[in-house]
């Protein structure tokens, strides 16, 4: 199963970029005013916030995958992301890991050519816990808030520092928050 929603993803993924290779107008940071795509990786401080967990800590996490920036009406942009991410917490019975595969679905405002707030939701499909107690079950689904901003280096190299908080439960009866703070770059093709 998660194979198959891996390539439906990477197939989704394949066709808006070949979709989008056609759109040409708009204005863009560093004047390109094209649609622009590529790689993406961050560095995070990950943590579960809420009641529920005793003694947990904050973890180091990252996370990989593409990025997309599509030009609306002047400085306002789309910017959605796949990313796989890796996060959880330190500490209480044990270190709980998490592997997620995260949709920010990002507005994106550039303040000047370089300068640029975001602000999106973000969806998180659960691939992969090391929750194995057999009372805890872990939510599949992660839904949050990301808002943060960016800083267009180059014409290729963007900046970014973010923070993501969720809504949803990770572990299921568990007062338990997905947070993160998030410190990347993405290379513009």
């Amino acid at each position: 199963m998660k194979k198959r929603l891996f390539f439906v993803l990477f197939a989704a993924f394949g066709c808006l970029h070949v979709q989008a290779q056609g759109v040409v107008q708009g204005t863009s940071s560093m004047g390109s005013g094209d649609f622009r795509y590529g790689p993406k990786a961050s560095l995070m401080l990950t943590d579960l916030t809420g009641d529920g967990l005793v003694g947990a800590d904050v973890a180091p996490g990252f996370q990989f995958g593409g990025a997309i920036e599509i030009p609306l009406v002047d400085e306002f942009f789309f910017a959605p992301e796949a990313l796989f991410a890796f996060q959880g917490a330190n500490g209480g019975v044990d270190n709980i890991n998490l592997f997620y595969l995260h949709f920010p679905l990002i507005g994106k405002y550039y303040l000047t050519d370089e300068i640029a707030l975001e602000l999106g939701p973000q969806v998180g499909i659960l691939l992969s816990d090391n929750v194995d107690n057999v009372f805890l079950d872990t939510n599949t689904l992660d839904v949050g808030l990301t808002f943060g901003g960016g800083y267009a280096l180059t014409e290729n190299i963007y900046l970014q520092s973010r923070f993501n908080f969720g809504f949803t439960k990770v572990i299921e009866d568990v007062d338990a928050y997905n947070a993160t703070f998030q410190v990347g770059a993405i290379y513009y093709f």
